[in-house]
């Protein structure tokens, strides 16, 4: 039986060789039965029917000179999860709603919570995403969301819509823009698909998240860390409310294409993937955000493929962009959330945090102006 330590320092060797196979798009580590975690850790391989587990076995062989267990997960390929609009956008928009109900994921709603539809309109373009998370730094409020949601053309800032463009949104729906970012490494390694748009006014945003049942609730804050195995629920603008497993951890993931680069294919290190009973992410649900059921916030989905959602560990999004879960406060005013529940030491089957020279490399910058 493997152990996750020994199981996730084979992943990290074997994965650079594993993504250049033709048909194999992540590599990560998980259980080698789910329905047994007591059977230990495996090398989860997500890859297209044509690869066999005779070629897993082969590389790990000739790379590392051992036999060792692993599972072979078919999928398509992953790619980002917003949804594009060509051609016309102006839609009728629906009415400001004061009461919130389930299926109102995609309407006008003011303040705006997270789990909700947002967008920008680029040229003839209308992307639609959603805005995952409402978090504060010193004060000021920011809508948390996806690079490719929010920023066009990995560089440029946009006005942020509400809804967005696919669900109406126009010109009059303004709420913000967007002021910074972490920019995509074409044909480097990239840990996060995350951007922020300030608003307005902190008075258009409620720190609050929407779930199925139409109620607003408070998020307590944010987790540090979590297990394979961990169960979440997201509300996004396509899938709406929905809830999933943690499948694999530290998983190196190819997504794409992703028209803001030129419809590059993107590598990504130590995400997560979370597989549900029915799709969990679809076109549109980019940016939307992971939560416990006691109200933390867990991970930011950016892409996914059948019944799995790609995240990256919100603990990293935070802290790169000096961020926190916010919430509302006495007398109109908001406050950050706390953190909970660090990797306990020596315990490999949670995320672990990266390590500070990574952390170093991972610098979000302000948004440019077109000209």
């Amino acid at each position: 039986m493997a152990n996750f330590y020994e199981t996730m320092r084979l992943k990290n060797q074997l994965s650079p060789t594993l993504l250049r196979k033709p048909g194999i798009y992540g590599v990560g580590v998980g259980y080698a039965d789910p329905d047994k975690p007591d059977r230990g850790a495996a090398i989860i391989v997500y890859s297209h029917p044509n690869v066999k587990p005779a070629e897993i076995r082969s590389t790990m062989l000739q790379k590392a000179g051992v036999s060792f267990p692993f599972r072979l997960i078919n999928t398509d390929p992953f790619k980002p999860h917003s949804k594009v609009q060509s051609g016309s956008v102006s839609r009728r928009r629906a009415a400001p709603r004061k009461r919130v109900k389930a299926e109102f994921f995609r309407s006008r709603l003011r303040p705006v919570p997270g789990g909700v539809s947002i967008g920008r309109i680029t040229g003839s373009l209308g992307i639609t995403g959603t805005g995952g998370l409402i978090t504060i730094r010193n004060g000021q409020l920011y809508v948390l969301s996806n690079n490719h949601v929010i920023v066009a053309a990995n560089r440029f800032a946009a006005n942020i819509l509400q809804p967005g463009p696919l669900d109406g949104g126009q010109a009059s729906d303004r709420i913000g823009v967007s002021v910074r970012f972490v920019p995509f490494r074409i044909g480097g390694v990239n840990f996060m698909d995350a951007a922020i748009a300030q608003p307005i006014t902190n008075s258009l945003l409620n720190p609050r998240y929407l779930i199925n049942s139409g109620r607003l609730i408070t998020l307590r804050g944010h987790l540090l860390s979590y297990r394979v195995g961990a169960s979440f629920v997201k509300s996004g603008r396509t899938t709406g409310f929905v809830s999933g497993v943690v499948e694999s951890i530290g998983t190196d993931q190819l997504v794409g294409p992703y028209r803001e680069v030129g419809n590059a294919t993107l590598l990504f290190r130590n995400q997560t993937v979370v597989v549900g009973s029915s799709p969990v992410s679809q076109g549109g649900d980019s940016g939307s955000v992971w939560i416990t059921r006691d109200g933390f916030a867990a991970a930011l989905n950016f892409a996914g493929s059948g019944n799995r959602s790609i995240s990256t560990p919100i603990a990293s999004v935070l802290s790169t962009f000096g961020l926190r879960v916010a919430a509302p406060a006495p007398g109109g005013t908001f406050k950050a959330g706390g953190s909970k529940g660090a990797a306990p030491q020596g315990n490999h089957a949670y995320v672990r945090p990266l390590p500070e020279a990574v952390r170093k490399q991972i610098r979000p910058v302000s948004t440019k102006a077109r000209k």
